[in-house]
């Protein structure tokens, strides 16, 4: 008796796919996101060294080489989760500040947006995973978060020339410096009870806006 062996024969020659590759392309995407979005969550969570790809691939609910298969090593994979975080900060202000109300009121929107979560500061961050990073990496993470700095610069600047606030800074200062009053989120838990109950977002732009000075 002749056995058909057509079947086997082919499935002999298919070429098999790589340790960790995806299946197809809509998946492969989904998966490449969901990675990043774990990514992004940990790093900011707990800084860059305490965070290992082991731990990453569990929190996306993949492979260790899945994470691989997209990204050759740490390094690129924190690259390309905080700039791709700041991105999705940076057109989360845009929405915020092209909201009705005054510059003051949204400026507290986005206080409270950013206060939503608990994050590391990032300076911290940056210096703990400067050593990992090319010279090339820390510049794209850098031009990522001036994309931050630059959307508040705009909206201060145009505060500046209706004459809602009165500042000798230049617009782009004034950027910086309300980011920076904004790593007092991470101190909530540790000022509650200075804050006599109120929304500490509110006292950071209070704070802020008294410095700038009102006309």
């Amino acid at each position: 008796m002749r056995i058909r062996s057509e079947g086997w024969r082919m499935d002999k020659t298919k070429p098999r796919r790589a340790p960790g590759r995806p299946r197809g392309g809509e998946q492969a995407a989904s998966m490449r996101d969901t990675v990043l979005d774990a990514a992004s969550l940990m790093f900011m969570e707990f800084g860059y060294e305490p965070v290992s790809i082991n731990q990453i691939a569990e929190k996306a609910g993949v492979t260790k080489a899945s994470v691989y298969y997209y990204f050759s090593n740490k390094a690129q994979l924190f690259t390309e989760a905080i700039t791709g975080m700041m991105g999705r900060i940076c057109g989360f202000t845009t929405r915020i500040l092209t909201q009705e109300g005054s510059l003051r009121t949204r400026l507290e929107r986005v206080a409270r947006a950013k206060m939503a979560s608990t994050h590391v500061e990032f300076e911290s961050m940056m210096r703990e995973a400067l050593h990992f990073l090319s010279k090339e990496q820390q510049e794209q993470i850098r031009r990522a978060e001036h994309g931050i700095h630059q959307v508040l610069a705009d909206y201060f600047e145009r505060a500046i020339a209706a004459k809602e606030i009165a500042s000798p800074l230049s617009p782009m200062v004034l950027a910086h410096s309300f980011a920076a009053l904004l790593m007092l989120g991470n101190r909530e838990d540790d000022l509650s009870g200075e804050t006599a109950g109120e929304d500490l977002s509110k006292l950071i732009v209070d704070l802020f806006w008294n410095g700038v000075g009102t006309e």
